[in-house]
This record gives C-alpha cells, structure tokens and sequence, in this order.
C-alpha cells in the first residue's frame, strides 16, 4: 500500500460506522469540482453482506448532492468482480477499463440525482 493515509486524513472526509463500539465500515470520498470521488469503501469481514456498504455509499452520495454535485466516481479491480456486479446494481456504470500491474483497474461512475 502506498497511500499517504496522513494526508488522506488531513484532507478527505471519513463516514464510519461503529456497531457495539467497534468500527464496522468506512467510506472515504473527496469532493472535487465536478463528482464525488469515492477513494476507498472498507467493510470488516464478519460486517460483510449487512448492508453497511451500500449504507455508506448512499450517505455520501447525498452527500455530494447537497454540495452540489452531479456525479460520483470510483475505481475497483476487475479480479473483485462482486463489487463490480454491486456497483452495477446501485446505478453505477463502467466508463473506462485499464491494465495495471498484471490486473485490470475498472472505472464506475452515477449520475446523481
């Protein structure tokens, strides 16, 4: 991992979930002039396929409607093709596909309303 979580924190917004004072599941998303981007989704394992995830996406995508943008953005791997198929079923499209270290980096986006 190479992300420079210092500044991730200093600069991005966090949205948590805690359940029994643990936390569950975290969204980190940066507003940019034109879309929402959604940097990372993190769900704990035994929290998985609860809902938390699409929770969390809902939540900052009105977010970004609220700060007045059209559209959210993020990218995942293709190996991870669940998210792939649940980013698909919440509205998401796939609007460019890349090679990156022997893999394949899928880019989604929404339209928000």
């Amino acid at each position: 991992m190479q992300a420079d979580y210092e500044h991730a924190v200093r600069e991005h917004r966090f949205d948590i979930i805690t359940i029994e004072g643990e936390m569950a599941a975290l969204i980190e998303t940066v507003l940019r002039p034109d879309h929402l981007w959604i940097e990372n989704l993190a769900v704990r394992p035994e929290r998985q396929r609860q809902g938390l995830g699409r929770r969390l996406l809902a939540h900052a995508e009105r977010h970004a409607v609220e700060q007045g943008c059209v559209e959210a953005r993020l990218q995942t791997n293709a190996a991870f093709a669940a998210n792939v198929t649940l980013y698909t079923r919440l509205g998401y499209d796939i609007y460019k596909e890349e090679p990156f270290r022997g893999g394949v980096t899928v880019y989604m986006k929404k339209t928000l309303a």
